[in-house]
């Protein structure tokens, strides 16, 4: 009976494998480009929505037509993932990816924030474009840079 469990040292060889295994898919395999601009496209468009949005007017079609983009690329994104094997976690492991997770989450409410407000309180017109446009790219940088929300694994 004892002769199937592995020793420290042969399960530890073996999570390695695995980690590695994990890591090659990643490197080899990356979602269509149109797929994560459409994400980072539809997930500017609610911002933009939102800083040009006043007292309900046709801005507001922006946010919910980025929505539910946004929602159907996110699962067509997740769906592509696990067809090769790969389970998208939502909340991420590591340390590394959960302090970067909360630098973009700011980074994006704070650009939420600035689209409206420097908006209707300063009149700046041009701050609701920049600030969709920043969500942009940042976006699709988060989506090139950790497309599955967990930094690689370096090699050293």
């Amino acid at each position: 009976m004892n002769e199937n469990i592995p020793s420290g040292p042969e399960a530890k060889d073996a999570l390695d494998a695995v980690r590695n295994s994990q890591q090659n898919i990643l490197v080899e395999y990356t979602p269509p480009i149109w797929l994560r601009f459409t994400m980072s496209a539809s997930y500017a468009a609610i911002f933009f929505g939102y800083g040009m949005t006043e007292h309900e007017n046709n801005w507001a079609l922006a946010i919910i037509a980025g929505t539910l983009l946004f929602a159907l690329s996110c699962a067509l994104y997740f769906y592509l993932y696990r067809l090769q094997g790969i389970k998208i976690r939502l909340f991420p492991r590591s340390k590394t990816a959960e302090k970067i997770n909360v630098y973009a989450t700011f980074g994006f409410a704070g650009l939420g924030f600035c689209s409206r407000f420097l908006r209707t309180e300063f009149g700046i017109d041009w701050a609701p474009y920049f600030c969709a446009l920043a969500a942009c790219i940042a976006m699709f940088w988060l989506l090139v840079k950790l497309p599955t929300g967990e930094v690689m694994v370096e090699d050293k």
